[in-house]
């Protein structure tokens, strides 16, 4: 099962200068998905978000191979498989992609490892407020990691 929308103000139509970022949310929390597409519907004029979510590691693989996405978000607590292994099996199917972990566990020892294993960045879910978020989506799409 997966959804996916564009996230943008309703009263703004794309301009030439904006690009759509089509984002893999991997998340197994109806809950999480909802608040994360609620901290981006306020985006900036660079940016309009496309997120497709899906709650498993196996749905992921999946979609990386029907279509390109721009950027992945993933929790470390799935479904199908729970910690750090999550990101250095994504980093092996796709190298070029920025992946960045948006977990509940504020473990500097995770997160350690999270960035050991591939991941671009590691946010705490409740912790970052809408502005950090994109801010961290835009240094992860512009290359810059933790």
């Amino acid at each position: 099962m997966r959804t996916s929308s564009i996230i943008a103000r309703k009263e703004l139509a794309p301009h030439a200068s904006s690009r759509i970022v089509k984002i893999l949310l991997i998340e197994d929390s109806k809950s999480d998905v909802f608040l994360f597409r609620r901290m981006l519907d306020d985006v900036s004029m660079k940016y309009f978000y496309e997120i497709e979510d899906v709650p498993r590691l196996v749905d992921a693989f999946y979609r990386i191979d029907q279509e390109k996405f721009d950027l992945i978000m993933l929790d470390l607590n799935l479904l199908d498989i729970d910690g750090v292994a999550s990101i250095a099996a994504l980093r092996a199917q796709v190298p070029d992609i920025p992946i960045v972990v948006y977990s509940g566990t504020e473990d500097t020892k995770i997160r350690e490892k999270s960035l050991m294993c591939g991941a671009t960045h590691y946010l705490v879910k409740g912790k970052e407020s809408a502005f950090g978020l994109k801010y961290m989506i835009e240094k992860a799409l512009a290359g810059v990691g933790d």
